[in-house]
């Protein structure tokens, strides 16, 4: 189970880039408890555990990179 504190490193780096990329979304779309489920979520389904901040930022930059792409095709 994912800690608040990780999900409060992610809500903290979307408003600390939010002029970056689509940071912004996280920042003004997700509170602390959605980014807390999404990762709990992504967990689950990997069977691999969040063990540092940075791989939790790095799973919301895949997700934001990976909607993206989507929206421009």
């Amino acid at each position: 189970m994912v800690s608040m504190g990780m999900a409060q490193a992610v809500y903290q780096h979307a408003h600390d880039f939010y002029d970056t990329g689509s940071w912004y979304v996280v920042a003004e779309c997700w509170d602390l408890l959605a980014i807390a489920e999404e990762l709990d979520r992504r967990e689950e389904i990997t069977a691999i555990p969040f063990e540092l901040d940075t791989a939790a930022i790095a799973h919301f930059h895949q997700m934001i990179h990976a909607r993206t792409e989507s929206t421009r095709h």
